[in-house]
């Protein structure tokens, strides 16, 4: 499990659009597993790549069993039947993201964190070896940041899937990502293991904030603590 993280605008979402080949770079390449991913026929990369845009767009008055079921696709043949197989990844998909009530309800008339989580069962149930999100826990409360963070860790340690998600809460990046990949200003400015990377000299440096860092007691991974201008001077 990889966690991008970055200030805003610092290229975080453009690295994960050109890793989907939803961009072009225009140096270097984009590999996976030593093939160009512009040269994977688009079918076949969906069924080994999976991607959550920051802000997906749902068709007018689909239902969530229908946008759900779309994650399928990659693996249907023209003209074939739906499956059992299919309606156990969906289903499976459903019950991880706690959505299984809302399958008959349309997408366009849920609030933000019950879109956020239909759009994450569908990118489970197209059941990709590498899943790419952007911001996946945008406009979840905190158990559900918890809940989905879990249920990808869930997916990387028993499937083996391979995880690269974008997110702002540094905390959670450190807690839950084997490895952090720090971004300013359009470059890598640093890559390691969360103990490695998330530093206080680093937090300033790219985010332009005081803190400290010290052992999550829970985790056992670095926690960042923030320094604002009201506190500078009074830490213990």
């Amino acid at each position: 499990m990889t966690a991008v993280v970055g200030p805003n605008a610092c290229g975080k979402s453009t690295l994960l659009r050109s890793m989907s080949r939803l961009l072009s770079p225009r140096t270097g390449h984009v590999l996976l597993d030593g093939r160009a991913v512009h040269s994977i026929p688009a079918k076949q990369l969906a069924r080994r790549l999976g991607v959550l845009p920051q802000s997906p767009i749902a068709p007018e008055g689909i239902t969530v069993a229908d946008l759900v079921g779309r994650g399928r696709h990659p693996h249907q043949r023209v003209l074939a039947r739906w499956s059992a197989e299919d309606d156990r990844a969906v289903a499976a998909a459903l019950e991880a993201t706690d959505t299984v009530e809302l399958v008959d309800r349309a997408v366009d008339e849920l609030s933000g964190g019950q879109r956020q989580r239909v759009w994450i069962a569908m990118a489970l149930a197209q059941q990709t070896e590498v899943l790419l999100l952007d911001e996946p826990t945008t406009f979840l409360d905190v158990s559900h940041q918890v809940e989905v963070l879990d249920l990808l860790t869930d997916l990387n340690r028993s499937a083996g899937t391979t995880i690269v998600m974008v997110l702002h809460d540094l905390n959670l990046a450190a807690r839950y990502a084997d490895h952090l990949v720090a971004l300013s200003q359009g470059r890598l400015y640093a890559c390691g293991s969360p103990a490695e990377v998330l530093t206080p000299e680093l937090v300033q440096d790219v985010f332009g904030l005081p803190s400290t860092v010290m052992t999550d007691p829970v985790s056992g991974k670095p926690l960042m603590i923030p320094i604002g201008r009201h506190h500078v001077g009074t830490l213990v």
